[in-house]
């Protein structure tokens, strides 16, 4: 599969830095703790760059797998993209809450990395605001999840079909989210590829894992999660 087509995969899914899960597919686990103490560590508070940059794993922290990615171009979401029904656009967190929350980014860190043989991608992105990630954005894309077992994205390749399936994953931090979807559209070039996102708010950051592995790749769902809590736990230790 090409890097094209892994990244418009990505891109129609919504996911990366404009972002894409208990009913009949994937389930989003909650977590974390609401101790008063634990509000004035750094890393629940508003970071600047070079804190969101020492945050990221680093490179010995490489999920077993993957090598880190220096040349990988992303192609940005497009801004048009849709889903149908419309209320799916809550369960890959691009809602009106998660536009809501872009007007309050103030800076991210990204690092990507490719899977054997260039084949699957894997990034992990630190976003930080300046108010708290709210637990609006988990509770509207957990009540949109029984409407949207299958769903379209329309974008500007066209529609593309997909649906949910399980994924577990351990809570971290405050608030913890997963989805995976698959491609279903028939004769797509990405057809039963698989897009898993991850994401976990942290205070005033979140932290945002996603995983694209096409029909040739090998999907790693033990990465998301290892990426996930690996990126947290460094933002709890600043």
């Amino acid at each position: 599969m090409t890097r094209r087509a892994v990244t418009r995969a990505t891109a129609r899914a919504a996911v990366g830095t404009a972002a894409l899960a208990l009913v009949a597919g994937c389930v989003p686990s909650i977590g974390g703790s609401d101790d008063p103490s634990t509000t004035q560590q750094v890393g629940r508070t508003q970071l600047g760059e070079e804190q969101l940059r020492s945050a990221l794993p680093t490179d010995e922290q490489t999920p077993e797998g993957f090598t880190v990615d220096t040349a990988t171009e992303s192609e940005p979401p497009d801004p048009e993209s849709t889903t149908y029904p419309a209320v799916c656009e809550d369960v890959r967190l691009s809602g009106k809450v998660a536009d809501e929350l872009k007007e309050h980014s103030t800076g991210s860190a990204k690092k990507d990395y490719v899977g054997p043989g260039g084949l699957g991608v894997l990034s992990v992105e630190i976003t930080t605001y300046d108010e708290e990630v709210p637990s609006t954005l988990f509770d509207k894309a957990g009540e949109a999840l029984g409407q949207c077992d299958t769903f379209q994205i329309i974008d500007k390749y066209g529609p593309s079909d997909w649906k949910l399936s399980p994924v577990s994953l351990q809570p971290v931090g405050d608030r913890t989210y997963g989805v995976r979807v698959e491609n279903t559209t028939e004769g797509d070039s990405f057809q039963g590829g698989v897009v898993q996102v991850a994401t976990a708010s942290l205070g005033h950051n979140r932290v945002h894992v996603v995983h694209s592995a096409g029909p040739a790749s090998k999907y790693h769902s033990a990465a998301v999660e290892t990426l996930l809590k690996t990126t947290v736990d460094n933002l709890e230790s600043l």
